[in-house]
């Protein structure tokens, strides 16, 4: 009867642990049902289900979401504009219901005012909605971690002891129990108690659905519930490998990477070829960017499952960050071959095919994974990136509106919050920079502001934005975002750079010495870091730095030029026979952003066509599109060969240049906008020659030469420039006056002061530069001179119109009435030109000269003073009066003779008379408006180029001498020699 009695209350303890371990069961399938239902109500899906290409497996890393600008950029430029993980919204803790709801807010208001490009709306329709429940986002912690034997990757047996919290538990109400974590750990009597009523195979069971349910819980978020769960599956069941491998996840989950290894390290020494555990190590490694274990621990897991994609995805990752990517694209491709139609597989290889380059391998790619899944929002945004670097504008521009449809679309939760916030706001700016490069900028502004809108904390974002402002126009509202952006992240240096910009376009000089000392400080810490200063070398020019470390700058901005080009992966490229000409003719290409309307192409119009073409066969490679301007047109008609590349990326032109065998490549652009600098780092050809377009060295070991004369770079100066210096005779600076601007010279067709609201009965002082030129110091010289010169006023270009009333002010606070400061609008060039000659005298700007505008000015025939330092761009104007033959009377060498010799035109008719007299007369003879003699000088530099090239090997610096009756056919009989 006693045993009897045993066996019946024995059967009804197992009854009531198969029932406690079918409810667990139910409990966990609920849990998951609920899970994939909320996960994948959002959007359709084709192929693999959408709630998995959203939130799927770990082990395919981070999809690119932010498109990567070079330093144009500066993405800007750099700008060149990225939104950064580390500046979003931080992580919530527990009780986050308040958090959750501002984010939602955030989301709402940036939906509330439709965005339309190009007939999209990407502005939700729909209300979104949010799930009640509280919820919990621990982010990452520093961790340390364990050291490895060998390749053995599990650390030392010995056991966690974490406290449970008994209320937590049923079975443990009233108890304090420590639940022990290695099989060798001594056994609590509670434990022997319930050991003994609990039947082996009914622990197991319960065991097992305890794993399952602590599955369903992490699934959801719910990680410390779920550990519960495993800690008492682990007690249930010490010998059983998936409470110490599910253990490891929920760790690894919470960001606790040590105690993921140590659970990890259990697991893997109850079961030494357990697949999941070796990967799990990877995926931990992998986190801490210890590549190389990393890839041991797939390996190791591939060993024991060969067919596992997680594992094939991981190495995958591993070896992209060991830069093997080829072998990385196998991986995935192997991928591929086991689940042809995984759409996250197709993206995850469309991702690497954009690291290497491959632009038209990651379209086809991202097209295949929205094939097998039309809702993958994520590729939609890729994509966009790699059209855009395909120059497909438009195609990217549809791709994010797209993706942003997708993601109005969705249900915000409590575990995509974040998440959809953070993306939303990077399609926002990739949309924006694209726009930008459509020069849309209201429709850039606009994007941008969203941004700022969902990511309100976001330095980056008011950056992005004060950019799209300045190229808007808008300079105060750009002013504004720099400051809230130096705010939020005073360590901003880019944002610095920027405002520093900004304040000098309209003259807010306020804290001019301070900001400068803080800018300075940032460029020595950046370059000390080998990073490139986030100054644009070509902003460099108008600010007061020494040389030396303008130097600098521009060679960290010329190195990482060069890596980016490296990284193109195209490899070195055949140049054409070091050898002589032997009556062939010299090839010569010219690559420029700039042909059309833009100063460049004013002051070059007749070049393309002067060039001797019985000893140089001249190439121009368009790097923009056509603009339809007269001065495209000419260009395109004038130009031997004439090639629009502006499709091209810059492996193809290279490759185009190399097969057709230029000997010397001229960039045109420098550090200015649209630019390809990188073309030049990739050496398509063996001379390279920086000229006109960026007036200052490039500090590039890839450009050979730079294109200066004796007054602009005199030799004293030579530790300026990093090029090899060719000194042309007279004026490097080349112009088109004569040919263009005839008109000029009948002066009973100029305009009257009177069209300009100019005064008839006062001398006219005149600076028609950029207000960005300008500077305090020479405010103070200009005031001094309309003091000492009591009837004269100062007219000023309008551009930008911000900076009016500050000018104004300045004046006013040094003594010089405002109304003496008079501003005009920008004009068309001809009218420019033409309007320039009503000034008596032209003051130049010493920091950054007239340069163009210089030439305008002398053919006007207006009288300059220009005071000229040390950089190239300080000098132009310098070299502009000399070679017009009036150096003595227009060039000074100090502020104090600047001031003189502007109050000696302004009080001595007479004087200021015979100089205007000379200078009408000069025009037409003298060499600074002698085009077709400044080119056969320029064939001259060409064909001596070459000739060093090939007697000597390396560059050095030369000089052209003064064209003699002799030189034509000197240079011809040296074209046809054989050496």
């Amino acid at each position: 009867m006693f045993h009897q009695a045993m066996f019946q209350q024995h059967a009804a303890h197992n009854i009531f642990h198969a029932h406690h371990a079918s409810a667990l069961l139910q409990q966990s399938k609920d849990i998951l049902c609920r899970t994939n239902s909320s996960t994948n109500a959002a959007l359709p899906s084709q192929g693999e289900p959408h709630g998995r290409a959203q939130t799927g497996p770990d082990f395919l890393g981070a999809l690119p979401l932010a498109c990567v600008e070079l330093p144009t950029s500066g993405y800007s430029g750099k700008d060149y504009s990225t939104l950064t993980c580390s500046d979003q919204a931080q992580e919530v803790g527990g009780g986050a219901t308040g958090a959750q709801q501002l984010q939602l807010q955030r989301l709402q208001s940036a939906a509330e005012a439709p965005l339309h490009v190009t007939g999209h709306v990407v502005a939700p329709a729909a209300t979104l909605q949010l799930a009640s429940q509280d919820w919990t986002q621990p982010g990452p912690q520093p961790h340390p971690v364990p050291c490895v034997a060998g390749q053995v990757v599990a650390p030392p047996a010995h056991a966690l002891a974490l406290r449970v919290p008994p209320q937590c538990v049923p079975e443990l109400a009233g108890t304090q129990a420590a639940w022990p974590h290695h099989q060798h750990q001594p056994v609590e009597p509670l434990q022997v108690q319930q050991q003994e009523r609990m039947h082996p195979a009914q622990a197991r069971a319960e065991a097992e659905a305890r794993v399952l349910l602590a599955e369903a819980l992490c699934t959801t978020g719910n990680v410390d519930l779920a550990i519960l769960h495993y800690q008492m599956a682990m007690w249930m069941q010490p010998y059983m490998p998936a409470p110490y491998l599910g253990l490891g996840a929920c760790f690894a989950k919470k960001g606790d990477a040590a105690s993921a290894h140590r659970f990890y390290g259990e697991a893997l020494q109850l079961q030494p070829a357990c697949a999941i555990g070796w990967r799990g190590m990877g995926l931990l490694y992998a986190a801490g960017a210890e590549h190389k274990m990393a890839l041991l621990c797939f390996q190791e897991a591939l060993v024991h499952a060969p067919n596992c994609l997680e594992s094939l995805g991981g190495m995958a990752q591993a070896l992209k960050g060991l830069h093997r990517r080829d072998d990385a694209a196998q991986c995935y491709l192997a991928m591929l071959q086991l689940n042809p139609r995984c759409a996250r597989t197709h993206a995850a290889l469309a991702g690497l095919r954009m690291e290497m380059g491959q632009l038209d391998a990651a379209v086809a790619c991202y097209k295949e994974a929205l094939h097998l899944d039309p809702g993958f929002a994520a590729v939609y945004n890729d994509l966009g990136n790699a059209l855009r670097g395909l120059g497909r504008y438009s195609e990217a521009v549809d791709c994010y509106a797209a993706c942003l449809q997708l993601h109005y679309q969705t249900v915000p939760s409590r575990t995509n919050m974040q998440h959809l916030l953070f993306t939303t706001a990077v399609t926002y700016n990739n949309l924006a920079s694209v726009l930008k490069l459509q020069n849309r900028h209201d429709q850039a502004v606009a994007c941008y502001e969203h941004v700022t809108r969902l990511q309100p904390e976001s330095a980056d974002g008011f950056g992005n934005l004060g950019n799209a402002y300045k190229d808007s126009a808008q300079q105060e509202q750009a002013i504004a975002a720099y400051q809230r952006a130096l705010t939020l992240r005073p360590d901003y240096p880019a944002a610095l750079a920027n405002l520093v910009h900004s304040l000098q376009c309209v003259c807010d000089w306020r804290e001019r010495d301070a900001v400068f000392a803080r800018l300075k400080l940032d460029i020595a810490r950046q370059l000390a870091q080998g990073m490139p200063s986030a100054v644009q070398p070509f902003h460099a020019m108008a600010y007061p730095l020494d040389a030396g470390l303008v130097l600098q700058l521009t060679m960290m901005h010329a190195r990482h030029v060069q890596m980016s080009a490296d990284a193109l992966g195209v490899g070195p490229l055949i140049h054409p026979p070091r050898a002589p000409l032997g009556g062939r003719r010299l090839r010569v290409g010219y690559c420029s952003s700039d042909i059309g309307n833009h100063p460049l192409s004013h002051l070059m119009g007749s070049v393309w066509g002067m060039h001797d073409r019985e000893r140089l066969e001249i190439f121009v490679f368009a790097l923009s599109p056509p603009d339809g301007s007269p001065w495209r047109q000419r260009a395109e008609r004038e130009t031997e060969h004439f090639m629009d590349v502006s499709a091209l990326s810059v492996p193809q032109l290279a490759h185009q240049i190399q097969a057709l065998g230029i000997q010397i490549l001229v960039d045109l652009n420098g550090y200015t906008k649209g630019a390809r600098m990188e073309l030049f780092a990739l050496r398509p050809a063996p001379i390279q020659v920086s000229y006109m377009g960026f007036p200052a060295t490039t500090g590039a070991s890839f450009i050979d030469y730079l294109v200066t004369d004796r007054v602009v770079a005199p030799p004293h100066l030579k530790h300026c420039y990093s090029e090899n210096l060719v000194y042309m005779p007279n004026c490097y600076f080349v112009n088109d006056y004569k040919q263009s601007h005839k008109e000029v010279l009948d002066e009973a067709s100029l305009p009257t002061r009177a069209e300009f609201g100019l005064p008839e009965d006062k001398l006219v002082f005149s600076c028609s530069n950029q207000l960005y030129k300008f500077d305090p110091e020479t405010m103070e010289t200009w005031c001094n001179i309309l003091r000492r010169v009591p009837d004269s006023v100062l007219w000023l270009l309008r551009f930008p119109p911000f900076g009016e009333p500050r000018v104004k002010k300045e004046a006013a606070a040094r003594g010089v009435a405002p109304e003496r400061i008079i501003f005009t609008d920008v004009a068309p060039k001809e009218v420019h030109v033409r309007r320039s000659g009503l000034a008596d005298v032209f003051l130049d700007t010493p920091l950054c000269n007239a340069h163009t505008t210089g030439c305008d000015t002398l053919w006007a025939g207006c009288p300059v003073v220009t005071l000229p330092l040390e950089r190239m761009a300080s000098r132009v104007c310098a070299s502009l009066c000399t070679a017009a033959g009036f150096g003595p009377q227009m060039v000074v060498n100090s502020q104090k003779e600047y001031e003189e010799r502007a109050v000696a035109l302004g009080t001595n008719p007479e004087m200021l008379a015979n100089l205007r007299r000379d200078l009408r007369e000069a025009r037409t003879s003298c060499e600074l408006f002698n085009t077709r003699g400044w080119v056969e000088d320029f064939d001259r530099v060409f064909l001596t180029m070459w000739d060093i090239y090939v007697q000597e090997g390396a560059p050095r610096d030369f000089e052209i001498p003064p064209r003699t009756s002799q030189t034509a056919s000197s240079i011809r009989s040296a074209s046809n020699s054989t050496f």
